[in-house]
């Protein structure tokens, strides 16, 4: 942190100063709170704290080097001019222009870059008017700086402000304190945290009861934020549209393109953002023809574009509370516990460089976020609120510096946020997820990570015939840390595909490098380490030929794949590709009306063609028997049999799942309730059918609750192993019993295969830990799926524990009316 601090630009130091004097010209308001009196139809603003303008003292005036100003003065008719506004003395504060959240002086127009700064006694362009930053009805703009243009006492006469005498604030203190930043200063979180009382569980939209049995999900994040008035002073807008003039004057391209490469997916930054210019081109009236009908912009129309470029490029967010971060020793064991339970199923970083080397601390907070996830009940909100953070971060990287958008370490802390993002619970955070996909997927693909030729080891044995040891480690870290990257982001698209049911964005032929290496390899601490583990034949040398991944996918398609040794990684990832062609296939049978309804809807009786009656489905078939010999499979070797349980789940009547999960509570614009539960009836008619899902349902969820990790994919699948059991108990619990005597069934984890007898027939069967169906009930089986939920780290958990939860009142409400 030091090192940062003190690699900030003595300019970028300037700026904050000044930006801190003009603010505390400006009264400062600790909390403010509208309160609306429903009877008689009042407002009033109720302060804690509020120190008028005249109580400060006069400021010594600071002279900024660099960008004068970002928003260019307006010349418009529909603006009032104060042609009696004193130019000559910034620092002095007419008592007529005092109002409750800043001060319209000259001072302040230019802190927010209404005009440039001067160090002459006039602070007004030549050729440019003054103006108030006040509406004029019907001009369309707002000056956000001051949208509170009455007087002090005017405010006073309307509202309920309390006296000086009832204010217990100590004054601002003076300039030179301000020299010395204390994050504990009081008055610092009143300027950048703009009065905010709230704690930074708020600010992301959560309850401290969110992780108990009985509460609620958290809401929006921006239910409780409100704009950044506070002007941002460092140019951060981007870079000239295109680079003539910056090449005109001798400079380098901030596009980073050159002329011989006109490409436009070429965009390779390598300097920082410059402010925003439109070429300096105005158009004239007198080159164009007379206009025969009215214009299409306005006058109202231009100046509302104006006030919203003003806004957009102000601060985003509300300064968080920061008094409750955790310290250094809370987040190392964030970060131990992220390597030990979410590490091996998402094993993207390399832990003993991670740990040894100079991490930056953005990834290191990415890391620590999803490791409070796996902590003690009271930390899980903390991941929440550490995952916003790390969200706001990223965006700011990349709105602020555009070489952050290609920035590897900043690419795989992205990555590991949208993958909480998608299970911590927030409703934002999930809907953010889905957006983040496609710009990690965008930036892979522009990174070329799963692409390209040569290789660091490749080009190493070209210039050395043999080479050290050390040499061979450091290029293969080189090598694998960027395949395992873009193997994290295409795993991580194939994950949300198949756990949520929507398209992927990545295509399986893009995928041209080879496979993720061995985990030992991987895991190696050091060359020595690393070397032993190739010579004792524990694992492949990396140099040795071998297939890349089409060609392994290939291989293993055809059955040839039986001598093959691939690491665990490289399992979850062939196996989530075949799920992937599956859903292809569906989407194929579906465009061309395959299974489908008049009305373009999945039709709930049997048709001929089956999906997993293919080649993908025959090589899931083989993944998921070769998962059992291991005696304690990763979640990873898991993979391959809980899919393939799934999938009979999704693709043996696509649609089920949908449509159960819309009766239990889910909206879907295009179903009715009653459409929903006439389709499920009509498919719950068919017994063998019903019976074949519930056995490869309480197959799966025995796999879980058999071998727990934690895993995200353990949380998806649960909740809907519960669903199943949910819709056949209610609605036909019938089809599970057999009035002929027939034989006792049982199954376990290690099955792939139902009973047929038990599926034409039906009659009593046995799982582990469900029990028998003879005792199953809908309340008995919601209990025990609930009781799961429970005791699983991430935060949807919750919000399915309360889904199940509302399926069991609703029951029970049910049970106590007969």
């Amino acid at each position: 942190m030091r090192r940062l601090i003190l690699a900030v630009p003595h300019t970028l130091v300037l700026i904050v100063i000044k930006a801190l004097a003009a603010a505390m010209c400006v009264q400062s308001i600790k909390s403010r709170r509208l309160s609306i009196d429903s009877t008689a139809s009042s407002r009033k603003l109720s302060s804690s704290s509020i120190t008028t303008a005249s109580e400060v003292r006069p400021l010594p005036s600071v002279t900024l080097p660099g960008p004068s100003h970002l928003f260019p003065p307006l010349q418009s008719a529909g603006l009032p001019i104060d042609p009696s506004e004193d130019s000559t003395n910034p620092g002095r504060i007419p008592d007529e222009t005092q109002n409750v959240l800043g001060l319209d002086t000259n001072l302040q127009r230019q802190q927010h870059g209404l005009f440039p700064s001067s160090p002459s006694s006039s602070n007004t362009p030549s050729g440019t008017t003054q103006f108030i930053g006040q509406s004029t009805p019907g001009s369309g703009f707002i000056d956000p700086a001051s949208l509170n243009v009455a007087s002090s006492s005017a405010i006073e006469n309307l509202i309920d402000i309390p006296t000086d005498a009832m204010l217990s604030t100590p004054a601002i203190p003076s300039y030179p304190e301000l020299l010395t930043f204390d994050p504990s200063w009081e008055w610092f979180g009143n300027l950048f945290g703009w009065g905010s009382d709230t704690n930074i569980d708020l600010d992301v939209g959560l309850q401290n009861s969110m992780f108990e049995s009985n509460g609620v999900g958290p809401a929006s994040s921006t239910d409780t934020l409100s704009a950044a008035w506070l002007l941002c002073a460092t140019p951060r807008a981007g870079s000239p549209v295109t680079g003539e003039g910056i090449r005109a004057q001798g400079m380098a391209d901030p596009f980073g393109r050159k002329d011989d490469t006109p490409w436009p997916n070429i965009f390779k930054p390598n300097v920082p953002d410059r402010p925003l210019t439109l070429g300096g081109v105005k158009a004239s009236s007198d080159t164009r023809p007379p206009r025969s009908g009215p214009k299409s912009i306005s006058e109202a129309s231009r100046n509302a574009m104006l006030s919203l470029i003003y806004l957009s490029h102000q601060p985003h967010w509300l300064m968080p509370d920061i008094d409750d971060f955790p310290d250094d020793d809370t987040l190392s064991d964030f970060v131990d516990l992220y390597f030990e339970k979410f590490h091996p199923m998402f094993p993207i970083l390399h832990r003993p460089t991670f740990s040894e080397g100079d991490t930056p601390a953005l990834l290191l907070l990415s890391v620590a976020a999803i490791g409070a996830t796996f902590a003690d009940l009271k930390y899980r909100p903390l991941a929440v609120a550490l995952c916003e953070l790390v969200r706001r971060m990223i965006a700011w990287m990349r709105g602020s510096d555009q070489r952050a958008k290609f920035d590897r370490h900043a690419l795989a802390a992205f990555t590991l946020q949208t993958a909480l993002g998608v299970v911590c619970g927030s409703r934002e955070m999930f809907y953010h997820a889905e957006i983040s996909r496609c710009s990690l997927v965008t930036t892979c693909r522009r990174l070329h990570l799963l692409r390209g030729l040569d290789t660091a080891t490749e080009d190493l044995y070209k210039r050395k015939k043999h080479p050290s040891n050390e040499e061979r480690y450091r290029a293969y870290l080189k090598d694998e840390e960027r395949r395992r990257l873009g193997w994290g982001v295409y795993f991580l698209d194939a994950q949300m595909s198949a756990m949520l049911l929507i398209p992927p964005i990545f295509v399986v032929n893009e995928a041209r490098v080879h496979p993720p290496g061995d985990e030992a390899l991987w895991e190696a601490p050091n060359a020595e380490a690393w070397a032993s583990i190739i010579a004792k034949g524990e694992a492949p040398d990396p140099s040795f030929p071998r297939p890349r991944f089409l060609k392994l996918l290939s291989m293993c398609m055809a059955g040839q794949d039986g001598q093959m040794v691939m690491s665990d990684f490289t399992v979850g990832i062939v196996t989530y590709t075949i799920w992937r062609l599956l859903m292809d296939q569906r989407s194929l049978q579906k465009a061309i009306g395959v299974g489908l309804s008049e009305n373009g809807m999945d039709l709930a009786i049997c048709f001929q063609t089956d999906i997993l009656d293919t080649q993908p489905g025959y090589l899931l078939t083989r993944l998921a028997t070769s998962t059992f010999p291991i005696r304690s499979p990763s979640y990873l070797r898991l993979s391959p049999a809980a899919l393939y349980h799934h999938a009979r789940l999704v693709f043996t009547r696509p649609g089920l799942i949908q449509r159960v999960k819309h009766l239990s509570g889910k909206y879907e614009p295009d179903m009715t309730q009653e459409g929903t539960l006439l389709w499920l009836k009509t498919w719950l008619a068919d017994g063998s059918e019903v019976r074949k899902i519930v056995w490869h349902a309480g197959v799966l969820s025995e796999l879980m609750a058999e071998n727990p990790r934690g895993s995200i994919g353990e949380l998806i699948w649960t909740f809907d192993c519960a669903l199943i059991f949910w819709i056949v108990l209610k609605h036909a619990p019938q089809q599970l019993t057999s009035a002929l005597p027939v034989a006792f069934f049982a199954a376990n984890w290690l099955c792939i295969t139902p009973p047929e007898m038990w599926i034409a027939h039906g009659g009593q069967i046995t799982f582990p830990l469900l029990g028998s169906s003879t005792t199953w009930t809908v309340s008995a089986m919601l209990r025990i799926f609930m009781d799961r939920l429970h005791k699983m780290p991430w935060g949807l958990a919750v919000q399915y524990h309360l889904v199940l939860n509302k399926l069991l009142e609703a029951e029970s409400e049910g049970a106590s009316q007969l």
